[in-house]
């Protein structure tokens, strides 16, 4: 009986695969089958056993699934040594988080844009859904209208407010707002 690796794509070695004689005819090796002069041991963690200039060496392996170092978007890679420029083995954590080159990083600037793009959208809704309450013609007391005013004064001051955005900040709508028709 003689052992092979067959070569696979990439030069990978798979095996060892034994052969064993067929009477009459000797040993069958595959076209894509090479014999070493000995078994290989098991490759090192993260690595596989490639034909590289007909000798066996262990290569970096990051076959199956990567990420895109730009948008932290998963691909396949089917080639084994080192990754190419882009992409990285580890797992794009999710939104607001950027290549630091060694590893994702919080982008706190972007993650604060947004979290304020929100509370804007809030804000304006707010703002909106109270706009008919300010006609002049409208039924509310002198004293609703007052705090009405000062309400919305504070929705608009508030970006510019030292604690924006901060939900547990938000300015609180008058109690009699909530009691009012729709």
């Amino acid at each position: 009986m003689k052992e092979i690796y067959v070569v696979g794509v990439a030069g990978v070695l798979s095996g060892p695969e034994v052969l064993k004689e067929i009477p009459g005819i000797g040993y069958q090796k595959p076209e894509n089958a090479v014999e070493l002069p000995a078994v290989l041991e098991v490759p090192a963690e993260g690595f596989a056993w490639a034909l590289v200039s007909g000798k066996a060496v262990q290569v970096p392996d990051h076959r199956g699934i990567v990420y895109r170092t730009e948008d932290g978007l998963a691909q396949e890679h089917f080639e084994v040594g080192s990754l190419p420029a882009g992409l990285t083995w580890k797992p794009w954590p999710g939104l607001f988080h950027v290549w630091g080159g060694e590893d994702w990083v919080l982008d706190t600037t972007a993650q604060l844009e947004a979290t304020k793009a929100t509370e804007r959208v809030w804000r304006n809704a707010q703002i909106a859904a109270t706009d008919y309450l300010v006609f002049p013609d409208y039924p509310i007391s002198s004293a609703q209208r007052a705090e009405l005013y000062a309400y919305r004064q504070q929705l608009r001051d508030w970006p510019a407010a030292g604690p924006f955005p901060g939900l547990s900040d938000r300015p609180s709508a008058p109690g009699w707002i909530a009691d009012l028709p729709t």
